[in-house]
C-alpha cells in the first residue's frame, strides 16, 4: 500500500519547535482561552484566525475495510464566513498547498467548537491513562493535525501520528482529540456534498 510506503507526516509536523517552557506555556495558554472566549461570547470568529484540519490514514480495521476506503486523505482550512479544501503538490521534492474549492461557512461557533472540544487542554498533555491514538477512525495507521493560527502565528498545534515517528496523547486527551477532529471535519465534509464556490 502507498500509504503504508511512504512517509505518513501530516503537513507542519516535522520540523516543529521545541516546547516553551512552562511558565511560557501557562502564559500562552491563558492568552489563547482569553481569545476564544471573547470569540465565543461575541459568537464571532476573531479576525485573521485560521483552522486547518489534516488527516492522511492507512490500514483500516478489518471489521469494516470493505466498508471504507484503504486510505484516506483530507485538508480542510476554516476562515471566516468559508471552508477551504486543500490540496498538495510536490515540485522538486517540495510540498505546497494551495486551497482548490471553497463553501460559504458560518464560522461563528468555532471558538465555541475549540473550547468545549478542550483544545487547550489537549495542548497541555495532562490526560490520563495510556498513550492512544487515532482514536474515532476506522484506521490503524497514519496522522491526524489540528492547526490553529492567529495573524500567521501558530497559537494551538495538536496532532497525533505513528509514521515515521510517534506521537499519541494520554487515553482521556486521545478521545478528546479524537471527537475534536470529527467535530471540524465534518463540518467540512457535510458542506463540500453541496454545490462548489469558487477558491478564494
Amino acid at each position: 500500500m502507498a500509504l503504508l510506503t511512504a512517509l505518513l507526516v501530516v503537513p507542519g509536523l516535522v520540523g516543529a519547535e521545541q516546547a516553551p517552557t512552562k511558565e511560557g506555556k501557562k502564559r500562552e495558554s491563558t492568552e489563547i482561552r482569553t481569545l476564544l472566549e471573547a470569540g465565543r461570547a461575541s459568537a464571532s470568529w476573531p479576525e485573521g484566525m485560521v483552522i486547518h484540519v489534516s488527516a492522511c490514514l492507512g490500514e483500516p480495521d478489518a471489521k469494516v475495510a470493505a466498508r471504507v476506503p484503504a486510505e484516506m486523505k483530507e485538508t480542510w482550512e476554516f476562515t471566516a464566513g468559508q471552508v477551504h479544501r486543500i490540496s498538495f503538490d510536490d515540485t522538486n521534492g517540495k510540498s505546497t498547498d494551495h486551497r482548490v474549492a471553497s463553501r460559504p461557512f458560518d464560522s461563528k461557533d468555532l471558538c465555541k467548537d475549540l473550547l468545549e472540544g478542550k483544545a487547550i487542554e489537549i495542548a497541555a498533555e495532562k490526560g490520563e491513562g495510556p498513550k492512544v491514538g487515532l482514536l474515532g477512525s476506522h484506521y490503524h495507521r497514519g496522522s491526524r493535525s489540528i492547526e490553529v493560527t492567529w495573524k500567521g502565528e501558530t497559537i494551538l498545534h495538536l496532532y497525533e501520528t505513528n509514521g515515521p515517528f510517534l506521537k499519541f496523547y494520554r487515553d482521556s486527551d486521545a478521545r478528546a482529540f479524537g471527537a475534536l477532529y470529527a467535530r471540524l471535519a465534518s463540518q467540512a465534509r457535510i458542506l463540500f456534498q453541496s454545490k462548489p464556490a469558487e477558491a478564494k
